[in-house]
């Protein structure tokens, strides 16, 4: 809710975007995770949503500071990058000690990761 507020202090209606967002996003992990991890894979449905939820605290943050930065500039994209890769490696963390297997397959979940995160990144910059 507080990354779509701080959206919509931006002059974008984003709520339906980032729900839907976040559903998708967390399926894709949901299934990017449990292949890798074959029949060993343990990470459920809902642990996988809240997972990829807890991990946005750094995009609302970047949301947050995005209202005082001018659009278009190279500070923006920089600071989207940082906070997206702030995400990413909170999030392959947290997926890692979840699994019993995760840590031969770390570069290939921190991927999944990144593209969920710096898609995140991307709304708030444009």
């Amino acid at each position: 809710m507080t990354f779509g507020f701080f959206q919509l202090l931006a002059g974008k209606f984003h709520f339906g975007i980032i729900l839907g967002w976040v559903t998708i996003s967390a399926l894709f992990i949901y299934v990017v995770f449990n292949m890798l991890a074959g029949r060993s894979g343990n990470l459920d449905l809902y642990r996988c949503l809240s997972l990829v939820g807890y991990c946005m605290l750094p995009m609302v943050i970047f949301s947050a500071i995005s209202l005082f930065l001018p659009r278009g500039g190279v500070v923006i994209f920089a600071m989207g990058a940082v906070f997206g890769l702030w995400s990413t490696k909170t999030c392959t963390q947290l997926l890692v000690e979840l699994s019993s297997c995760g840590e031969e397959n770390r570069l290939l979940i921190a991927y999944a990761c990144w593209l969920v995160y710096m898609l995140f990144s991307l709304l708030i910059i444009f």
